[in-house]
């Protein structure tokens, strides 16, 4: 289970740049001391005292950060039995939905979230018959202190007035089906041209990109979890041509299918 967490610190006078991404773990990113701004759909930023909250699958590109004491933690949900219909999971899926990704820890809970993101990763580092109930009991206590948080604020969607919280619950449930910008439209009873426009005024991201990248996070997970063949898993997910689903991980991943189950599967263990 070692593989299936991860927590890191960096202290950073400045944020070197990287290409955008989307990863099949969830991720909070705590900022202990600094600012940082990300295109996450839009451009955001977290000073500090905040979580950023990253979504598998969710493309992220960081913009720029100034003496920064940035906290990592990115974990297989799967590994853990977890998923985002769970209580301690809804920040993610509140995200997904819509909701503004930075919450604020309240001043005094900084210090309880600063020490449980020390001590995971302390134990990330040691083999112990406990080790693995300490992680997830520890990875669980995180996810309630940032659920907490949020709930202390309003929740903003992203454009509160408009269908695109529906629309994007509607891609998460049907991705792995042969859904269209058709169907998102008729969905939401609204005009494929005006859904289209919407979403990606919203988001930053097309609907054709949701879909994709929802697909890409589950086949990522399959890939880690199961034996299927790569193109029974390209079926899977929603693709019928295995070349295409091929074509379209590497442009998220940055490896092929085959590449990225040899190099991970074996820090993902059941």
């Amino acid at each position: 289970m070692h593989g299936s967490l991860e927590v890191c610190n960096h202290q950073l006078t400045q944020l070197p740049h990287h290409p955008p991404l989307a990863r099949t773990d969830h991720a909070l990113n705590y900022v202990a001391a600094g600012h940082l701004r990300l295109d996450q759909g839009g451009e955001v930023e977290a000073s500090t005292g905040a979580v950023l909250v990253l979504p598998a699958g969710t493309p992220h590109e960081p913009i720029s950060g100034h003496n920064l004491d940035l906290w990592g933690l990115r974990f297989c949900a799967t590994c853990f039995g977890l998923d985002e219909t769970q209580p301690l999971m809804q920040v993610f899926r509140r995200v997904r939905l819509g909701t503004l990704p930075v919450v604020v820890i309240p001043a005094l809970r900084r210090p309880r979230l600063l020490d449980l993101l020390a001590d995971l990763r302390r134990e990330q580092s040691t083999s112990t018959p406990e080790t693995p109930q300490l992680l997830r009991s520890m990875l669980h206590l995180v996810l309630a202190e940032v659920l907490r948080a949020q709930s202390y604020e309003p929740t903003t969607p992203v454009d509160a007035t408009t269908f695109v919280a529906d629309a994007l619950a509607f891609v998460q449930r049907r991705a792995l089906t042969p859904i269209s910008l058709k169907d998102v439209a008729a969905a939401v009873c609204r005009s494929p041209a005006h859904v289209a426009a919407t979403i990606k005024k919203a988001t930053g991201y097309s609907v054709g990109a949701w879909i994709t990248s929802a697909r890409v996070a589950e086949a990522a997970a399959r890939l880690l979890h199961t034996d299927a063949a790569i193109s029974e898993i390209a079926m899977q997910v929603g693709w019928q041509d295995t070349t295409h689903f091929i074509r379209q991980f590497r442009k998220a991943h940055g490896v092929t299918p085959a590449a990225f189950r040899r190099t991970f599967q074996r820090r993902h263990e059941p």
